[in-house]
C-alpha cells in the first residue's frame, strides 16, 4: 500500500503545471531570503543567490541558528541539497524571531 501511494504522489509532481514543480518554484525564488532547515536539526537563514537541480545552493549573509539560537553569522554559505530536510521561501523573520 505504502507503494502505491508513493506512485500516485510521483504521478502528480508529473502532471502538475511546470511553473509550481518544487524544484522551478526553488530556483525561481533565488534572490529571496530563505530558511533552511537541515537533516541534523540545523537551520540556516540568508538571500538564497543560487539554487540547481539538486537543491543545492548559496546563501549571502547567512546565519546559523541551533534550537532557535542563533550560533553563527557568515558571509557566503554553500549548502548541498542532500543535508536539507526543509525549505522556507521568504519568511517573514529568521527563526529567532519568532
Amino acid at each position: 500500500m505504502h507503494g502505491l501511494g508513493l506512485l500516485v504522489v510521483l504521478i502528480r509532481v508529473h502532471d502538475m503545471e511546470p511553473r509550481k514543480k518544487p524544484l522551478n518554484v526553488l530556483i525561481k525564488s533565488v534572490g529571496n531570503n530563505v530558511i533552511v532547515t537541515l537533516k541534523n536539526r540545523g537551520e540556516y537563514w540568508g538571500r538564497m543567490i543560487q539554487a540547481d537541480g539538486y537543491m543545492n545552493m548559496m546563501l549571502k549573509n547567512a546565519k546559523e541558528y541551533e534550537n532557535k539560537n542563533l550560533t553563527a553569522s557568515y558571509g557566503d554559505v554553500f549548502i548541498r541539497g542532500n543535508n536539507i530536510s526543509y525549505i522556507c521561501i521568504d519568511p517573514d523573520s529568521p527563526p529567532n524571531s519568532g
